[in-house]
């Protein structure tokens, strides 16, 4: 079963009760990736308010000091919020100093890459239980057990209708935002990851098997709203149809990708030093931009006017080039 505090917290649903303890363990698996990417996300913003909070609280003290109460009480009004876990941005921020308006902009753009980062992992998540159970309902399918199967496609949707993800993308705004600095990238917008899925009116008939009436259609589904330009799974049917296209997954060293090394040393990102980078993540086959690619991920810091935060980046691969380095979840270009 699904860790009883994640199950009571997304109210997910029991599987049906001819699962055996083996058809489980992707649930299990489940359960466990949305526990660990909430924990690694509540710690992520929480290193986030910490630093911000600092770095406003030192700007209210210099207020204080050259008696700008104005300013001062601005800060309060911001400080106040983000210590009471409202993000939102407070209505006296415009009569904060001008850094201190650019350091809440920044503050934004890191908030909506964390939260960003959650729904992708949350979505790789969904994709891969979702696979599991589409075997189980494949199965069940093939050995005629209709009504067991019709129960496992059941199951399915109400799992992944319980695990929808929430919409939570960045600090709520009271006014526009207008900051002076980085003007060409956006703040990420709101990527719903609830899976779409295809008709598929035959999956399992062959081209010489005769036709059969089935009340249960095995489902394999791109899964997602995502936004063209923001990577995702392939589906299994993608991997196979485009496994000529994608070629080998890149070779992995022990000092990383040597296809993601080469393109940092030759400039093709800035923001990423081979140095500084804290860890790697696995090659995943992916669809971006409507074709297939492997990409790959680091982790690496990055640094704001209020401090230093682990960031993941993406590499999105073609045969031994880079082809683009984007924020993991939102999409955008690193530079």
């Amino acid at each position: 079963m699904l860790p009883g505090l994640l199950a009571k917290a997304l109210e997910l649903p029991s599987p049906p009760d001819f699962f055996s303890d083996e058809q489980k363990e992707p649930l299990e698996a489940f359960g466990k990736a949305l526990e660990d990417n909430t924990k690694q996300h509540e710690e992520y913003l929480e290193t986030l308010n910490d630093k911000y909070i600092g770095a406003l609280e030192k700007a209210r003290q210099r207020m204080l000091k050259i008696k700008a109460t104005r300013a001062a009480v601005a800060l309060d009004g911001e400080i106040g919020r983000i210590e009471s876990g409202d993000s939102s941005r407070s209505s006296e921020i415009d009569s904060a100093p001008d850094y201190v308006r650019t350091m809440r902009g920044q503050y934004e753009k890191i908030f909506a890459r964390v939260n960003s980062l959650k729904r992708s992992r949350d979505g790789e998540a969904r994709y891969a239980v979702d696979r599991n159970m589409e075997m189980i309902q494949v199965t069940l399918t093939r050995a005629n057990q209709i009504d067991d199967a019709l129960a496992t496609r059941n199951f399915r949707d109400l799992l992944l209708k319980a695990s929808k993800p929430q919409a939570v993308d960045k600090p709520p705004e009271k006014e526009p935002i207008d900051l002076p600095f980085d003007p060409d990238v956006p703040v990420d917008p709101d990527v719903p990851v609830d899976p779409i899925r295809p008709v598929d009116p035959d999956p399992l008939n062959g081209p010489d098997d005769p036709p059969i009436s089935r009340p249960v259609d095995p489902i394999d589904s791109p899964g997602t709203a995502y936004r063209d330009d923001v990577p995702r799974p392939m589906t299994s049917s993608e991997r196979e149809k485009h496994a000529a296209a994608l070629g080998p997954a890149p070779e992995k060293s022990g000092r990383g990708y040597a296809v993601m090394l080469a393109s940092i040393q030759r400039g093709e990102v800035k923001s990423i030093n081979a140095s500084r980078i804290k860890g790697w993540g696995p090659a995943r086959p992916q669809m971006w931009n409507s074709k297939p690619y492997w990409t790959a991920t680091v982790t690496y810091p990055t640094t704001s006017l209020f401090g230093t935060f682990d960031t993941e980046g993406m590499a999105i691969i073609s045969g031994n080039r880079v082809l683009e380095w984007l924020y993991t979840g939102s999409g955008e270009e690193i530079p």
